[in-house]
């Protein structure tokens, strides 16, 4: 009988942490991303991950070399 309202209210607090997190995590995206994306190795994984989806490899190509 009590162990049924004890995993509802984990559930309740689990969810209410879950949306202020995400809700900081929007708030401030720009920031994390400028720290996370400030470490040379992450950028250089996260651009060369990038230019293996076709879409974006020729859109970089067709801004920067319209030859």
């Amino acid at each position: 009988m009590f162990n049924n309202r004890n995993e509802n209210s984990n559930a309740v607090m689990t969810m209410l942490i879950s949306m202020i997190s995400l809700y900081f995590v929007f708030q401030y995206r720009y920031r994390i991303l400028n720290l996370v994306l400030g470490t040379r190795w992450i950028r250089r994984l996260a651009v060369t991950g990038a230019l293996q989806i076709p879409f974006i490899r020729n859109r970089f190509y067709a801004r920067f070399m319209p030859f």
